[in-house]
């Protein structure tokens, strides 16, 4: 009986552990999208910005 209760505790523990394994897996992939996401959403700022600054030096030059 001892042995039952040893293997049935052994596996309870496995398995949450695996659970919980996956659950941190998913959350790290997660994050990772959120940044790519992220950093493609700086890219395109920083052309839209950069395209602005284009607009305003043209505007100074034709002003002279």
């Amino acid at each position: 009986m001892k042995i039952f209760k040893f293997i049935l505790a052994l596996f309870i523990v496995i398995y949450f552990s695996a659970c919980t394994s996956k659950v941190q897996n998913e959350m790290l992939n997660s994050s990772k999208d959120d940044v790519s996401n992220l950093l493609n959403k700086l890219i395109e700022k920083e052309k839209e910005i950069n395209k602005l600054n284009q607009k305003l030096e043209d505007c100074k030059n034709n002003k002279k």
